[in-house]
């Protein structure tokens, strides 16, 4: 195989365009042949390298130059998933997450790790880049020599497009070599395609975004400044927000030490000793100051992270960024948190999709249950919580069952029934299902019921509970004494993610517990997406062959958000929609599938018109997938 390393120089990004125009493409041979071209010239260059499948594409943040090539070429998309599926795009930054997840080092010094071209030259050559990103340097300057003739261009212009391409080729190299046991034979890295892959769709994703609605963006900022001047005057006449607007940090300390003592609890205190002040602290207490401080504090977030991006929708798409991996496998992201926006406020019904086309929408059913199934179905040979789910049964109303000392059948019919004690019992082992496996103690649990579910328990209740889970679910004692003995007398050992073999180091207790599981879930997640991004860019995939058929339900259609088990996408608002909304579920249990194999995963889709929680399956009376319209609140 051939190694191309490939870049390109662009106009500036802004917002709604994170796939700007591109100037020229720079790129390094193995045999050392380099040079930088025209976009012209570049694409034709690509559309070669695509189309000889002796070829690797190698790129640092490649998706983002596979996003800008083919916004200027739509025609190279098709070779592009082609060549993602065969292993030949390979990105330098994927990479570099992966060893560093594997050996542990994803922090440095208490400090989270940087993955830009600057970082890892530093890391890995000791090669300081920063006087490149000053702001006259051509880095940050492309623009200004867009439609300029290659020759008439300054030297430095045309030398740094190539020692970007050469910087990506030595990193390449240099990770090939790394002595890392995920290194195969062949230079390629465990579960590198995949992650790869998954990167370009989410980049994708970024670079269609979303919009929102003026209107409930305009209402939104109004509730929130409305409330945050009611705030700020009762922490003036608490005395705890000075006139000139400055919080009296010395005053709140007393208050919430003063507090605590009066509820005979001690205070919580940072490293150094003070008494915290932070927001879960404050909420603890029922001090009409401390209160409103920390519900102020939620307010301003409010009107200082989210309403300006919300504002931006209204005008130009919300790009946000999208990182493939974290250490434990799932995905994160950024400007905004698409995959953490607050419950409560109103942010998430403030995004519509653009005129013409709707919602569509699936998550999973209890997915980290099922993928904790698998995992102890792999790991011993045998689940009750597998078993469970292939019943079809409700593992929330199976344990809720055991708590009351009733068979499941009488719990079943008596919850079907709005039956109230099943019902709260039901929810108290919800949070039991979902806060046991990552190896949460009786003490722990507490607060995770309480901040998570809105279940209070004292700590007797919260040990007996543990032990009624562990009765119900007795796989989880292996899973916990093969995590301890993985552990052994270590501060930390090496876990390996089951099928897909990716490693990572430096696990605790806890991290591998919640590993196993999540780590499964989110691998399968992601087959998904890139079995639905084959299909909304192509209109055919590995699930839906060109095999005579009409094009997948969902061609045309956009995956637009991805929340670790929700997939949301904009799809055409036209006779088809229903059939997208169908497909979409389907190919997210296919993906799934991939991972998760012997437990039956469900995934239930709806339509809608905004961006809403708790949206319900609609169908019309021919059993078609229409728009879910949520209830009028009576006044």
């Amino acid at each position: 195989m051939r190694t191309f390393a490939w870049d390109t120089e662009t106009w500036r990004i802004v917002p709604g365009r994170t796939a700007p125009p591109m100037v020229c493409l720079s790129y390094y041979w193995d045999g050392g042949d380099k040079g930088v071209v025209s976009a012209t010239e570049g694409l034709a260059l690509l559309r070669r390298a695509l189309e000889d499948t002796d070829v690797v594409l190698v790129g640092h943040n490649v998706a983002f130059d596979v996003c800008v090539a083919c916004a200027l070429d739509a025609s190279l998309l098709p070779l592009f998933f082609a060549a993602y599926e065969q292993g030949r795009v390979r990105c330098t930054q994927v990479r570099e997450l992966l060893l560093s997840i594997a050996d542990g080092t994803l922090e440095v010094a208490g400090r989270p790790k940087r993955f830009s071209m600057e970082a890892i030259c530093f890391d890995r050559f000791g090669e300081d880049l920063s006087a490149e990103k000053k702001a006259d340097s051509w880095r940050l300057n492309y623009h200004r020599l867009a439609g300029v003739p290659l020759e008439a261009w300054p030297k430095e212009a045309l030398d740094y497009p190539v020692r970007d391409a050469h910087r990506t080729f030595r990193m390449y190299a240099a990770q090939t070599c790394d002595l890392s046991p995920i290194v195969n034979a062949d230079g390629t890295l465990v579960n590198e395609g995949e992650q790869t892959a998954a990167a370009f769709c989410l980049a994708l994703a970024g670079v269609w975004g979303m919009r929102t609605e003026p209107e409930a963006v305009a209402a939104l900022t109004a509730s929130f400044t409305a409330r945050s001047q009611e705030l700020a005057a009762i922490l003036r006449e608490e005395g705890i927000l000075r006139e000139n607007g400055v919080r009296d940090t010395k005053r709140v300390k007393a208050l919430v030490e003063e507090a605590y003592a009066s509820m005979g609890q001690d205070v919580k205190r940072t490293p150094k000793g003070e008494v915290s002040t932070e927001r879960a602290v404050l909420a603890k207490t029922s001090h009409r100051g401390l209160l409103a401080l920390a519900e102020s504090t939620g307010v301003e977030k409010m009107l200082g992270t989210y309403v300006p991006v919300l504002e931006q929708g209204t005008r130009t798409p919300i790009n946000p960024g999208w990182n493939v991996l974290v250490a434990t496998g799932r995905t994160s992201c950024r400007e905004p948190n698409l995959q953490n926006l607050p419950r409560k406020g109103g942010i998430r019904e403030c995004f519509v999709p653009r005129a013409g086309w709707l919602y569509a929408a699936a998550d999973y059913s209890t997915l980290e249950l099922c993928a904790l199934a698998q995992v102890c179905l792999d790991l011993f040979g045998w689940s009750q919580m597998a078993d469970a789910l292939r019943a079809g049964h409700d593992l929330h109303v199976r344990m809720a069952a055991n708590i009351l000392g009733i068979p499941y059948e009488e719990a079943i019919a008596r919850y079907l029934a709005d039956d109230k004690e099943v019902a709260d019992k039901r929810q108290l082992a919800k949070a039991a299902n979902f806060g046991y496996p990552g190896g949460l103690g009786a003490e722990k649990f507490q607060t995770y019921a309480r901040d998570s579910y809105g279940v209070h328990i004292d700590l007797d209740t919260s040990r007996e509970l543990k032990q009624t889970w562990l009765e119900t679910w007795p796989e989880t004692r292996p899973f916990f004494d093969h995590v301890n003995q993985q552990l052994g007398y270590a501060e930390s050992f090496t876990l390996e993610q089951l099928r897909s073999g990716r490693l990572r180091g430096g696990v605790g207790y806890c991290d591998g517990c919640n590993s196993y599981f999540q780590g499964l879930a989110a691998d399968g997640a992601k087959a998904a997406l890139w079995l639905l991004s084959q299909e909304c860019y192509l209109g055919y995939g590995e699930a839906w062959p060109r095999d005579g058929r009409a094009p997948s339900p969902l061609f045309g259609a956009r995956v637009v958000a991805f929340i670790h088990d929700e997939f949301l996408l904009e799809v055409r608002d036209d006779a088809n929609a229903g059939a997208a909304g169908d497909r979409l579920a389907a190919v997210m249990v296919e993906g799934m599938a991939r991972y998760i194999p012997a437990v039956p995963v469900k995934a239930e889709p709806v339509l809608m018109r905004r961006w809403l929680k708790g949206a319900k399956t609609t169908r019309d009376s021919n059993g078609v997938l229409i728009p879910w319209t949520p209830k009028e609140k009576k006044p």
